[in-house]
């Protein structure tokens, strides 16, 4: 069994813990309709219904980024690319969150959480991390690496 580097087990490491966030947090939105407070509020099936709705945008996000660590333990290429691709939409969407009133007016709460994910599309981008699940060739004759000119 090949033995990986720091970085490469500490973003994994990172997007298993991203992944377990993205799971828990629909769960927990979900585990909030059964709560007394929010069964007791004046509009309590709108607020019920408002929160499985933010569960399930949540959820997919989660399962992509659980299906990508998959992928980051068990050395596959795709897995890195499904990293790279949930980590860039979720960073992304969130900086749109907190920009979205403007420039100057930034949602603080949101920069947290930004931060929180920005970390897994660091790590994933890193040169150790990245040479890892990059396949490299290597030319054992120097012929092969000569082609003949296509006319």
């Amino acid at each position: 069994m090949k033995k990986n580097s720091g970085w490469v087990t500490g973003a994994m490491v990172v997007h298993f813990l991203w992944a377990l966030t993205l799971l828990a947090f629909p769960v927990f939105l979900l585990l909030l309709t059964r709560t007394s407070a929010i069964q007791s509020e004046p509009d309590a099936a709108d607020a019920v219904s408002g929160l499985k709705i933010a569960a399930a945008i949540l959820f997919p996000p989660g399962l992509i980024a659980g299906v990508a660590w998959f992928g980051l333990w068990k050395g596959k290429l795709w897995g890195w690319w499904l990293a790279l691709a949930g980590d860039v939409a979720v960073t992304g969407l969130l900086a749109y969150g907190m920009f979205d009133d403007g420039w100057h007016n930034p949602d603080w709460d949101l920069a947290g959480i930004m931060v929180a994910a920005f970390l897994p599309l660091v790590l994933i981008l890193l040169p150790a991390v990245r040479n890892a699940y990059w396949p490299t060739r290597s030319l054992d004759d120097p012929a092969e690496a000569v082609q003949p000119v296509a006319n």
